[in-house]
């Protein structure tokens, strides 16, 4: 029977994700058009993901990534794939009714709220995304990505997991491997058909919503003079692109009663010119007609009778030519907000739809499966890599992933909520005086200024969630912030870089700006970890990492990163809010070394070598349960 480590059953974007981040850590995976099988010995070591469709999707499904899924994509290294994946997100605009009226509500996402150097977000093509995951893993030279093959059985026992699948020659295989983890959608196998008859199932999340809604996917043409001498603006001027601009507006929009709640905007590369448009149908039955739907419903926002300054046009209405308007996709969706009430059975796991689903308020599904991938793949790696591993070490980690997931996938379903509530009720007098009191902190110097709440539940990471892992009486379980820092050794890079210099599970960063004390601090460090015994994948002395927070220091053959100008960076997209300093700031002021899981989680914080002695053992006793 064939062998591997890890089995990953759906190559979507949870996925494909924890095949690139089990890759980096050096769990060997490799892709192959075609199923070659070949020995045994071969194939020792190796993850595969076995996909039962035989190419990817067209049909675009989620249209956003949030601020923490491009972090993760960054950190997979396909950062320089995202002009073509999608655009940055712009504004997003809360209307009454339609897009034709003026917002009540404009959020700029593009400040430095997540404290974050890349993109707060970005509007794609998922069927490009997926594209630019696998030509990744292609690329890898340890990652194997079978195509056409249904897993069909699951035969679990205490040590391994059995798969047996059909692929597309008709031919049945099975293949053993330690860990199966399931991302085959909220509607796949894995959870449908082995886990939900142990009591796995996804029940209500916190965000109690259910509702049917018209699903639409629109490909824009532009008319012309030429193709259309008789539409009325060009008369009054226009340009096929101001036409464009005018009837489909840039950013992404949400519209609330009276009418129909609706969400709506530009995805993909702007020069695609695609259009997402949902809305809300909550008597849907078989006996109605999707496309009558959605012309009846999207017709008044897509006619208009005045410019962009609400100036009347001299001609009347004008609406826009429906034969420049392809649908691509229309039809009904039942959204909910639901995650499992349990994420593994023995060595089972579930992550992304298969573990939890969204209403299509936040753009929040994509961004947690991903999420469940990064910071599932380094718990995979040190149980397969520690020198011995067993039950409870194994329930320990995995159930340390779970609350921290159960924490990630409600507060997005929080923000969801909150954009979920603007969308379906429409403003409030609470959400008015928010953002009036917002505006005045910002102009009226005695008036405190309001953290964003991004900054401030990215700060807190997973700081208030029992059974994690990381020590909270030394500050653990913020999440860093992502600066570009540079070294004598090292061009500009993001900071996250760090933290994948060595395929170890965490980092031990030395913070210090002094040549005397770095010495001092990069050698106590390495006695600590000595004296610690920690086992390698899990921390190595190689795994030191030096940051300066002023500026460079000659520290002679230790090699001190800090701070990249942002005139340094022209590579990487930098917001123009960017400060530095944020980096620095999500440690203590005291703080002298900083074990960093490589997910960018604080696990340790220490004033000095006692204290990272402390944290090292906690690190070994508590957290592993290792002697």
């Amino acid at each position: 029977m064939e062998k591997t480590e890890v089995i990953i059953v759906g190559a979507g974007p949870a996925g494909l994700a924890l095949g690139l981040s089990l890759d980096k850590l050096g769990i060997k995976v490799r892709e192959k058009q075609t199923i070659i099988l070949r020995n045994a010995a071969s194939n020792h070591k190796q993850a595969i993901v076995l996909e039962k469709e035989t190419k990817i999707t067209d049909d675009p499904r989620g249209v956003f990534l949030t601020h923490e899924a491009v972090r993760i994509l960054w950190d997979l290294g396909i950062g320089a794939d995202m002009k073509n994946i999608g655009h940055d997100v712009e504004t997003v605009n809360f209307h009454n009714t339609s897009v034709v009226n003026e917002p009540y509500y404009i959020m700029d996402p593009r400040s430095d709220f997540a404290q974050q150097t890349v993109q707060n977000g970005i509007f794609q093509m998922q069927p490009r995304l997926e594209s630019s995951l696998r030509e990744k893993l292609r690329k890898s030279e340890h990652c194997e990505l079978r195509y056409g093959c249904e897993v069909v059985s699951r035969d679990q026992s205490e040590g391994s997991v059995v798969a047996t699948y059909k692929s597309t020659d008709g031919a049945t295989r099975s293949v053993k491997a330690s860990w199966m983890v399931g991302a085959d959608g909220k509607k796949g196998v894995v959870r449908k058909h082995f886990l939900e008859k142990t009591g796995i199932q996804q029940v209500e999340g916190i965000y109690r919503y259910e509702g049917t809604w018209i699903a639409t996917n629109l490909k824009i043409d532009l008319p012309t003079p030429k193709t259309h001498p008789d539409f009325p603006l060009w008369a009054l001027g226009y340009t096929p692109e101001e036409v464009y601009d005018l009837y489909w507006p840039r950013g992404f929009h949400f519209c609330c009663p009276p009418g129909k709640p609706t969400a709506t905007g530009r995805f993909g590369p702007h020069e695609e010119r695609l259009w997402r448009h949902e809305f809300a149908q909550h008597d849907w039955n078989n006996s109605m007609d999707c496309e009558e739907l959605l012309w009846e419903h999207i017709g008044p926002m897509i006619t208009r009778s005045a410019d962009l300054n609400s100036r009347a046009f001299s001609c009347g209405s004008v609406p826009y030519p429906r034969d420049c308007i392809k649908i691509m996709r229309c039809r009904p969706f039942r959204f909910a907000h639901k995650m499992v009430n349990r994420w593994f059975d023995g060595r089972t796991i579930l992550i992304g739809d298969a573990a939890h689903v969204f209403p299509p308020f936040g753009g929040q599904g994509i961004a947690c499966g991903m999420a469940d991938s990064h910071q599932l793949a380094w718990r995979l790696f040190l149980l397969l890599r520690l020198p011995t591993t067993d039950k409870a070490l194994s329930t320990n980690l995995l159930t340390t992933w779970a609350s921290e997931r159960r924490r990630g996938v409600n507060d997005a379903a929080e923000m969801t909520k909150f954009n979920g509530q603007l969308c379906n009720v429409g403003d409030s007098w609470g959400f008015w005086f928010f953002r009036n009191l917002a505006w005045l902190s910002r102009i009226i110097p005695f008036v405190p200024t309001i953290a964003h709440p991004f900054t401030i539940a990215e700060k807190r990471g997973f700081g208030q969630v029992d059974g994690s892992f990381f020590l909270s009486e030394f500050n653990g379980g913020g999440r860093v912030a992502q600066i570009a820092v540079q070294s004598g050794r090292h061009p500009p890079m993001l900071s996250d870089q760090l933290l994948r210099l060595k395929p170890t599970v965490l980092t031990l960063l030395v913070i210090d700006n002094d040549t005397q004390s770095i010495m001092k601090h990069v050698y106590e460090a390495k006695m600590a970890l000595q004296s610690a015994g920690v086992p390698d994948p899990i921390i190595s002395q190689d795994s030191i990492q030096v940051f300066s927070p002023t500026g460079p220091v000659d520290a002679g053959r230790i090699d001190v990163f800090y701070p990249s100008s942002p005139d340094s960076i022209a590579d990487l997209p930098v917001k123009a809010n960017y400060k530095a300093s944020t980096y620095a700031e999500r440690f203590a002021a005291i703080t002298k070394y900083a074990l960093i899981r490589n997910d960018f989680y604080i696990f340790a914080q220490a004033r000095d070598s006692e204290e990272l002695k402390t944290c090292l053992s906690g690190l070994c006793q508590r957290s592993l349960h290792l002697s």
